[in-house]
């Protein structure tokens, strides 16, 4: 399946080496975060642990912080970015207009 977005930049800590966001565009060039997976949980696609379950499968490094009503991931690294992006990034194609 072709993603309805395409990834503009991942931007990594200078201290921690860690990703910390993973900007994309929708086809109408809107941004948004794929590391915010609180719209993913919100739309019912995947649960928290659904979302925790596939990053253990795949031995993606990552820490989920709840930050108000938002849900975000932390990345160890831009492979772990990649394997993200490759794997949980299509489900965000279910909200994307």
């Amino acid at each position: 399946m072709e993603n309805k977005f395409k990834v503009s930049q991942i931007l990594v800590s200078k201290e921690t080496q860690k990703v910390e966001k993973i900007y994309a565009v929708n086809a109408k060039g809107e941004p948004f975060d794929l590391l915010e997976i609180g719209v993913l949980i919100h739309f019912d696609i995947l649960t928290k642990e659904q979302i925790q379950e596939q990053l253990k499968k795949h031995q993606i490094n990552a820490t989920l912080k709840i930050d108000g009503y938002r849900t975000i991931l932390t990345l160890g690294s831009k492979e772990d970015a990649n394997l993200y992006i490759e794997l949980i990034g299509p489900y965000f194609n279910e909200v994307l207009l």
